[in-house]
């Protein structure tokens, strides 16, 4: 899918939570917040953007925690300011993140008229008894309902997210799941693979023995009928957890593995220009006290500057989660790095083993290559 690369991508990260799901590994606040919560995070955010340097910009994505917390009135101040800083065109692409059970009919006509383009729910599973387990607050029918809901007051692009392989899983209850998706219509899906890591709750578990992990190779095999059946649904995959309808891949995602520059504001929020890497600080306390005290500046926790070298191995990892790889000259161009010479080392194994390969002037992953995609990356380090 084509990337501007001449404007910049906007990440918000509103961190709200009702509670931590017990998968989670985000930087959140895990309580329902007041107005005089959410107006101090308001204010920090604001001064953030307020004191960032001048750019162009054409999308803008509220992501979490869970943004359908802030009120909405709130977010429209944010898309406001967004389009008087950094040019934001009103035909940007502005997505917001929800939870299916926050929003009622009226919530999302606001949130429309507030500037989003699109919604993203958390759905993650069709099954409630897994939901209770992942400690979510919705119900199956609140998605049915939440999507209802969004198209009713106008939203064209709906992004669902699944989580495939959680505990117990079975192919019959995957295949509910898709059967729960496909009536739902999304114009994207977000699949991601269950990651039992960090200081999680169910990492906790499994540390403990006491979860019912299914199979790396059933995992797969679910994984590989789920992109049949997406693609019999209109959703083809275009990155290695992304699927979507044609025109309707997640434009603000692309800036990701396309290398571009991306803005993030907010507590946790992570930011590139320049080669030049910086993030905040996690938690919200922390955020708005440095803000208050010391200034917009003092929002970040750390940074990194990039060698050539460092730049051209993210690029070639972000590169080929697309479903199209890496476009080997242009990288040349771009870097002055002959992947498959510089690189020619390792990978031959990765081709050997059948999980890259060239076509035409791309290298890309096989599909049993996007399964194990991070022992590909490993010929980049």
């Amino acid at each position: 899918m084509p990337v501007d690369t001449a404007r910049l991508g906007l990440y918000v990260h509103v961190p709200f939570c009702e509670a931590k799901c017990t998968y989670c590994h985000f930087a959140i606040d895990p309580r329902r917040p007041d107005d005089a919560r959410q107006d101090r995070y308001l204010r920090a955010v604001v001064a953030e953007m307020e004191a960032a340097p001048a750019a162009a910009a054409d999308t803008l994505y509220f992501g979490g925690g869970t943004p359908s917390l802030f009120s909405v009135k709130r977010l429209a101040r944010i898309v406001d300011l967004a389009r008087r800083r950094f040019s934001l065109p009103a035909v940007a692409e502005v997505t917001v993140e929800a939870n299916p059970a926050d929003l009622d009919a009226a919530g999302y006509r606001e949130l429309r008229s507030a500037g989003a383009t699109r919604v993203s729910l958390g759905v993650q599973s069709f099954d409630d008894a897994v939901l209770a387990e992942m400690g979510r607050r919705h119900s199956s029918a609140d998605s049915v309902r939440a999507v209802e809901r969004a198209r009713a007051s106008g939203f064209a692009n709906v992004s669902v997210d699944l989580i495939l392989g959680w505990p117990g899983e079975t192919g019959a209850r995957w295949e509910r799941s898709l059967e729960g998706l496909a009536a739902l219509a999304p114009e994207h899906l977000s699949l991601y693979l269950l990651e039992v890591e960090g200081r999680t709750l169910l990492a906790h578990r499994a540390r403990s023995g006491a979860l019912d992990l299914p199979e790396d190779d059933l995992v797969a095999d679910l994984y590989r009928c789920a992109v049949e059946t997406l693609s019999g649904l209109g959703l083809e995959r275009y990155e290695i957890s992304n699927f979507a309808r044609s025109g309707f891949e997640s434009r603000h995602n692309a800036k990701y593995w396309a290398d571009v520059p991306f803005l993030g504001f907010g507590m946790s929020a992570h930011s590139y220009r320049g080669g030049r890497r910086w993030w905040n600080i996690d938690t919200f306390g922390g955020y708005c006290r440095a803000v208050e005290e010391r200034g917009p500046a003092a929002a970040v926790a750390g940074e990194r500057m990039l060698s050539p070298r460092e730049r051209a191995q993210e690029a070639l990892f972000t590169g080929l989660r697309r479903r199209e790889g890496v476009d080997l000259g242009a990288f040349r161009t771009a870097h002055g790095v002959n992947v498959m010479t510089d690189y020619a080392e390792g990978l031959s194994a990765p081709f050997a083993a059948g999980l890259l390969e060239r076509h035409g002037a791309h290298l890309r992953l096989t599909e049993r290559g996007v399964l194990l995609s991070n022992e590909v990356f490993q010929a980049f380090v």
